[in-house]
């Protein structure tokens, strides 16, 4: 929580990749303190770091990917991040299931190194060095990323900057003849952009309000409670599977799940993804809300339905995988603007993270308040409430460009702004 608040004022001023290089090394030492820790003071700090650095890396990473991404690949992309963190999950599932957890400490200190390792001959996103005035640089970088004159050209003609001018060279040579002296200071562009008037504006607020939201309904989906407390709750449902199988079964069924929403996320959408998530995640929650209903009291069909626990877990996380996995990151770098993405992401998270929080610590007070399957069939009601927010309010990005999404909510708020007035009836 701590981290992605932080995270705004870095991605602003360091840039995306900057940040993320930052970011790294700090991670690596943070895992090596827990997996050589000698008390308790030790372990504390290192968590204390590795959660501060995770809040600065996943809103970093998956904002400097979708905007290094093609409008065309931008799903698939943009879906990575996701993905990588789910295969996360089951490398720590499967090494701690062999390894104490100091070793598995120091194996998840590779990863942070071998992340600035790979960081170091990328360029910085276009949209960012674009939106603080360094458009010869922004030129540079989209046509490192794409190899191709033509796309440059019309990506940095798509690509706002910060204080809301959209105009852009025709070429990269109109680019590195134009006298840097006529582009405004970094430091204005960044205070024109983070000024009161500039963040309470409705086209800023109105995206800034949808994916907080969409963030939040990924959390009270309860998956954090499933991940974290899957062995518990097995072990509560007393079925006849292997706790420990199971929860590598959870970790590898979110993999797959996950690598196979890279492939149609671009073909069928956003929206259709998160719905079909959201409708499949409230089933198996019902479902397994159902079993602990029937076993808690000591239903006669509860003993005919030993597999179902390991069932209802592995559909929700499938079905989670297919969408609310890594569409609601993915969104999070389409549809807020350029000029505030770095704070409005890093808030964003920090909501996201804070649901975490609340949802993961407040499982076992629920389930002792109202059982286990009040909880779930919460989660199951909480769910249905996402495909209903999604399909009401939630536009659209599939092969838009940034600018597109953009000026979506542009004229969203012009119509909001010309309905009141016409209740009011002003002219």
């Amino acid at each position: 929580f701590c981290g992605s608040l932080l995270t705004g004022p870095f991605l602003q001023k360091f840039g995306r990749k900057k940040t993320l290089m930052m970011a790294a090394p700090i991670f690596t030492i943070s895992w090596v303190i827990i997996g050589t820790a000698v008390n308790t003071s030790m372990l504390v700090i290192g968590r204390l770091i590795t959660g501060i650095c995770a809040g600065i890396v996943t809103p970093s990473a998956q904002v400097y990917v979708s905007e290094c991404a093609h409008p065309e690949i931008r799903g698939i992309l943009g879906s990575l991040p996701a993905l990588f963190m789910a295969l996360g999950v089951l490398i720590s599932y499967l090494v701690g299931t062999f390894l104490p957890w100091d070793y598995l400490a120091l194996v998840s200190a590779l990863f942070p190194a071998s992340m600035l390792v790979l960081l170091i001959p990328l360029p910085e996103s276009p949209s960012w060095l674009k939106s603080v005035g360094r458009k010869d640089d922004a030129a540079k970088s989209s046509k490192w990323l794409h190899h191709d004159d033509k796309v440059v050209t019309v990506e940095l003609s798509t690509i706002p900057t910060s204080n809301g001018d959209a105009e852009a060279p025709t070429s990269i040579a109109e680019v590195e003849k134009k006298p840097e002296a006529t582009m405004n200071s970094k430091k204005d562009v960044v205070k024109g952009a983070y000024s009161p008037e500039a963040l309470f504006r409705r086209p800023v607020i109105i995206p800034f309000y949808l994916v907080v939201c969409i963030l939040v309904f990924q959390q009270v989906s309860g998956i954090d409670t499933i991940l974290f407390y899957t062995v518990s709750i097995f072990q509560a449902s007393g079925s006849s599977v292997n706790d420990y199988l199971a929860t590598i079964l959870v970790g590898l069924v979110q993999v797959i799940a996950t690598f196979i929403s890279l492939f149609v996320i671009d073909r069928y959408g956003r929206k259709p993804l998160l719905v079909f998530s959201g409708v499949f995640m409230a089933i198996s929650m019902a479902a397994l809300g159902y079993y602990f209903y029937a076993h808690d009291r000591e239903l006669p069909i509860a003993q005919s339905l030993g597999l179902l626990p390991v069932v209802s877990l592995m559909v929700f996380i499938a079905a989670f995988a297919l969408g609310y996995c890594n569409v609601p990151f993915l969104l999070m770098g389409e549809l807020l603007p350029v000029a505030q993405r770095s704070i409005l992401s890093s808030v964003a998270s920090a909501f996201n993270l804070g649901a975490m929080f609340v949802v993961i610590k407040s499982y076992h007070d629920i389930k002792d308040w109202i059982g286990a399957e009040g909880v779930f069939w919460g989660y199951s009601v909480l769910c249905v409430t996402s495909c209903v927010f999604v399909i009401t309010l939630l536009p659209e990005t599939k092969g838009k460009s940034l600018e597109d999404i953009e000026k979506y909510f542009e004229r969203k708020a012009e119509k909001i702004l010309e309905r009141k007035r016409m209740n009011k009836g002003m002219p």
